[in-house]
């Protein structure tokens, strides 16, 4: 048969362009030649986004009532926050015991994205951090609405353990499965829940590629081109240590199935070493931004695309001022943004996690800030 025949990188390109059409054609002479476009993360009048406020400390700190009651000792870490008229619900990882341990994921709602009420927790983790738990930590990295379905969908990652017997790492994570799963009410008010999983969406197999190393997969957040549906997903190699690559899937629709982009597209050139825990947002103008964890004392990282697959070197914009500087300084200290949204005034309000020391243990709080083309 003439499919035997086909060289596989062919048929994918082939299948690719019958998929998206003129989209479609595009993206596979990217995959031919470079998968970033020479562009910048300027707006098209020649503006970068800076940060125009700040709130004054943490909107969440290790004081907030809710986090007392929850008996949340460690605070929060990955996540996304969306808006729905004039209400913010955030899906947030609460650490309860042990930072980047003993995992939750939590909902939390606020009207003016400073006031925030705890209201449930969606999914629980296994406890029991060990090789053989695939879900001793449960980190939710995405929030959709799946109109096809026409109910919300949250994707989380699990991890295992590592296994010391088999000279891996026995604190760091290995083998991330995404997790899909899907709103039981109906509608957009179905966004509190509960929520049911579905199944698993990508996780390593014999498509995983040499670049994601042993926490693959990680994150996963996906975002809609077209008629296509596109994710990106993080890797990193513990042994021996290197970056954190990111890479990008597509599938025809939210529940799959979902493909890897070819390798010499993937892994996208954005940052040099670190980014993580994507979230891709379609401008007002049509361009497409996404924002990351990233480098950098008391900052984030955004990158600009123009069709939503070929992205600009990354930016990195501060999102406490010299004035109001709580959170700890370092690399790893601001954590990970959890929404970039675009407001009515042209501004975009962020939520995000960062360390902070509460009686000398670290706390990881939650603070808010607006950046503006400037």
């Amino acid at each position: 048969m003439l499919e035997k025949k086909l060289n596989p990188s062919i048929k994918f390109i082939a299948f690719f362009v019958l998929l998206l059409g003129n989209l479609g054609q595009l993206c596979a002479q990217k995959v031919k030649t470079s998968p970033v476009v020479n562009m910048s993360s300027k707006n098209s009048d020649g503006k970068i986004l800076k940060m125009v406020t700040d709130h004054k400390g943490p909107v969440i700190s290790a004081d907030h009532p809710d986090v007392l009651a929850s008996a949340n000792r460690s605070g929060f870490e990955t996540g996304q926050v969306v808006k729905i008229n004039d209400v913010y619900h955030m899906f947030v990882n609460e650490m309860f015991e042990h930072p980047h341990r003993d995992m939750r994921i939590a909902y939390w709602t606020s009207n003016d994205a400073i006031n925030w009420k705890r209201q449930s927790t969606i999914v629980n983790s296994i406890p029991g951090r060990t090789p053989s738990n695939p879900r001793s930590e449960v980190w939710v990295t995405g929030v959709v609405f799946n109109e096809e379905e026409d109910a919300w969908n949250i994707f989380y990652v699990a991890y295992r353990a590592g296994d010391s017997t088999k000279g891996e790492i026995a604190g760091n994570d290995y083998e991330g499965r995404i997790w899909r799963a899907k709103s039981v009410v109906k509608g957009r008010d179905g966004i509190a829940g509960p929520y049911a999983d579905m199944g698993i969406m990508m996780e390593p197999d014999e498509h995983s590629q040499p670049w994601e190393g042993q926490q693959a997969v990680a994150c996963f957040n996906p975002y809609k081109v077209g008629n296509t549906w596109f994710s990106m997903y993080d890797g990193h190699y513990h042994t021996p240590k290197g970056p954190w690559p990111t890479g990008i899937a597509f599938a025809p629709k939210l529940t799959g199935p979902w493909t890897r982009m070819p390798e010499g597209f993937n892994p996208i050139p954005v940052a040099d070493v670190f980014m993580e825990n994507e979230i891709v947002y379609k401008l007002k103008d049509g361009r497409y931004v996404m924002i990351f964890d990233s480098f950098g004392d008391h900052e984030i990282g955004y990158s600009i695309s123009n069709d939503g697959l070929n992205w600009s070197r990354e930016t990195r914009v501060k999102v406490q001022s010299p004035k109001n500087l709580w959170a700890e300084a370092g690399d790893h200290y601001t954590r990970t943004p959890l929404c970039a949204i675009e407001e009515e005034d042209g501004t975009f309000t962020v939520i995000y996690t960062a360390m902070t020391k509460v009686n000398n243990k670290n706390f990881y709080a939650i603070g808010k800030c607006s950046l503006a083309w400037q």
